[in-house]
């Protein structure tokens, strides 16, 4: 099939195939801007504002920002497109939509450029949402404390903002006080929105910024104290990264060159703090909060028991069965799941474990809301890949699977396949499959925890401490440590599917 060029001039031949923007782009505002432009952030957040800009709601774009080095070349791709993508959404039935998303308006990557940072973010900046991942914070999961000792926050607090001098931060913490020292100047409310999977996202930024702005820029602390909100989220949408054969299904499918597009499940989710202290209603704010409801917003007082919902259930059973799974020879997420081992172990066995530890969730039925997290995990259509769900895991495991594994060890509650899904991960962490094949381990502390997981079968408590599992001490720390071996050693013993076998029952 003979395609056609994603830009702003074709969009008027698309439009045909594929819903497109029917609203004046070069007329919107950069009232957001967005850190850590990715596959989700253009998947969940970007695709909420194109409903509202295609519903005539607001006049907001959003100007891209990324910290970090890219991994291709983000600005020569997305400029060509204009900053358009293409949205494709697959149900598990087989389903799909597609559409033009027009929100984005630029990108810039500040470690290619060079510039000021008043110039990076836009003047018209009302809202700035973030999405860099857990470990962009450089936090201490127990604590929710800056970790000082990272060499990335070391380098910050070395080099802070000053007239005339380069200036390259590496962590958000300190972009974001450097940009609200600028604009302490003005005095101009802002709001900063963490969309990332962090229990108490808004929380634990606030304190994060705060405590750079304490340590470089003093005179503005009380300032943001009062005058900038830091509202949490709960955001959830499966969003593989896009792969050659989805970039091609565009093409043979819709007739549209895009090598920008976002392939997704059809599910979204997004709960908000109703904390903000900049514009939000009419033409002349970010977004109608009173309109985000019919997009599929919910605005809420407390967001915590949905974070922690989503958490422990989603993003943990996603950790949970992804190092199993792949010992298993499994690649493919769906694959994976519909494995009724594996399928067996996470509904039935992790899953119930972890929701003792959770409290009743306003408007949700949590049964209901694991049998779809499974419908959702076994969507052959998306691609999801087992590996994509393994990494980072020293990151994403203190939060989604040590903190709820504390609680219910001390509450007395049953936890064998949590501390299973651990012995599963450190097996996985030694670096070889079951057939000798090297295993790629994508991790920023990849280097400590493997090497602790190299002598975990001869020192388990090490490893569990390496990992950051707190909380427990005494005999329950003692018994949980002889669990976690004996596990460990049947995987070495029977391998991973004999183990799973005897698990189960």
């Amino acid at each position: 099939m003979q395609t056609i060029k994603l830009n702003q001039a074709n969009l008027h031949t698309i439009s045909g195939k594929v819903a497109v923007p029917l609203y004046s782009r070069k007329d919107l505002v950069p009232r957001i801007c967005h850190i850590g432009l990715g596959h989700f952030h253009r998947s969940h957040q970007a695709a909420y504002l194109d409903e509202l800009l295609s519903r005539g709601l607001c006049n907001s774009g959003i100007a891209e920002i990324n910290l970090a080095p890219d991994p291709y070349p983000v600005d020569r791709i997305a400029g060509a497109q204009d900053y358009l993508y293409t949205l494709v959404s697959k149900s598990a039935r087989g389903e799909e939509s597609a559409r033009v998303i027009g929100s984005l308006l630029s990108y810039i990557n500040i470690q290619d450029v060079t510039g000021t940072i008043d110039g990076w973010i836009t003047r018209q900046c009302d809202l700035i949402t973030v999405t860099v991942t857990e470990k962009g914070y450089h936090y201490d999961a127990a604590s929710g404390d800056i970790s000082w000792d990272h060499g990335p926050i070391q380098q910050d607090l070395a080099h802070p903002l000053k007239a005339g001098a380069p200036f390259k931060p590496q962590t958000l913490a300190g972009f974001l006080s450097a940009y609200l020292s600028l604009r302490y100047k003005t005095r101009a409310p802002l709001t900063i929105m963490s969309c990332d999977n962090i229990p108490n996202n808004g929380k634990v930024l606030r304190k994060c910024v705060l405590a750079f702005c304490r340590a470089l820029y003093p005179e503005t602390v009380s300032w943001v104290e009062e005058s900038v909100a830091f509202p949490s989220t709960m955001v959830d949408r499966i969003t593989p990264g896009t792969t050659r054969e989805a970039i091609e299904h565009v093409g043979e499918v819709y007739g549209i060159d895009d090598q920008w597009t976002v392939c997704c499940e059809d599910f979204r989710q997004w709960v908000v703090e109703d904390n903000f202290l900049t514009p939000v209603s009419g033409r002349g704010g970010i977004f109608p909060l009173e309109n985000l409801a019919d997009t599929g917003v919910q605005l809420t007082g407390d967001v915590e028991p949905y974070e922690l919902m989503k958490i422990r259930l989603l993003n943990g059973s996603h950790s949970a069965l992804s190092y199993p799974s792949y010992l298993l020879g499994h690649r493919d997420v769906a694959e994976a799941v519909l494995d009724p081992l594996i399928g067996e172990f996470v509904r039935r066995r992790y899953m119930e474990e972890i929701t003792v530890t959770l409290s009743p969730v306003p408007g949700i039925d949590l049964s209901s809301y694991k049998d779809t997290l499974i419908s959702r995990f076994s969507n052959r259509n998306i691609a999801d890949t087992v590996l994509r769900l393994a990494q980072d895991g020293s990151r994403k495991i203190p939060n989604s699977i040590l903190t709820p594994l504390a609680e219910a060890v001390n509450q007395g509650q049953k936890h064998e396949a949590v501390v299973f899904a651990l012995a599963a991960w450190a097996r996985f962490l030694e670096g070889r499959d079951e057939g000798g094949v090297p295993i790629p381990l994508d991790d920023a502390n990849g280097a400590a925890v493997a090497a602790a997981a190299g002598t975990a079968q001869e020192n388990p408590e090490q490893f569990l401490k390496v990992i950051g599992l707190n909380g427990i001490s005494g005999e329950a720390f003692t018994k949980l440590t002889g669990m976690f071996a004996a596990y460990l050693k049947e995987i070495h013993a029977q391998g991973i599917r004999g183990a799973l076998q005897r698990f189960i029952g």
